[in-house]
């Protein structure tokens, strides 16, 4: 038995001097957009970080390490004595020491940097692509090599029906 039932228009009547939004979405605002989140994430890390403070170094030392920077063409990073307006250690530096130097400062990648602002420098040792080992943390390998010749067994398959050829 179908019985045939209308369905009427569902609308809104505005009353006490309220009035719709006049298009289809009604909260538009009620999910927060990804690059709203990210850009928290963001300033929550940035407000959180703490440079580890690194020892001082003498002149003789960072002048041995640029050296070393300038003769190897070897990246380096260098930290600082400048704060933040928080009072936090601001970000190490890093890039590649051309040769140019002076009295007050020297010149890291087209930035200047007086002597007696740097605290510590590191010399960076990059790996040669070639001595990389890509499968280093691949747990496949690592099974397939732990295999031995002993832990295998033959399997005889019950249901394998020999070729005539195998037969005579």
């Amino acid at each position: 038995m179908t019985v045939n039932q209308r369905r009427t228009k569902k609308e809104f009547h505005e009353y006490n001097e309220y009035h719709d939004r006049p298009f289809g979405l009604k909260w538009g605002t009620a999910f927060a957009m990804e690059e709203l989140v990210t850009g928290i994430q963001a300033n929550e890390e940035w407000a959180l970080k703490e440079n580890q403070l690194l020892e001082q170094l003498l002149r003789e030392t960072i002048d041995v390490r640029l050296f070393e920077s300038l003769l190897y063409s070897k990246e380096v990073e260098i930290q600082l004595n400048n704060r933040d307006p928080f009072g936090r250690l601001v970000d190490s530096v890093s890039g590649f020491f051309l040769g140019e130097a002076y009295d007050e400062y020297f010149i890291l990648e087209d930035q200047k940097i007086f002597w007696e602002d740097v605290r510590h420098i590191k010399v960076k040792n990059q790996e040669k692509w070639f001595t990389i080992d890509l499968f280093e943390k691949d747990s496949l390998r690592k099974e397939t090599s732990s295999v031995s010749n002993e832990e295998l067994t033959y399997v005889v398959n019950e249901d394998y029906q020999s070729f005539f050829d195998e037969i005579y």
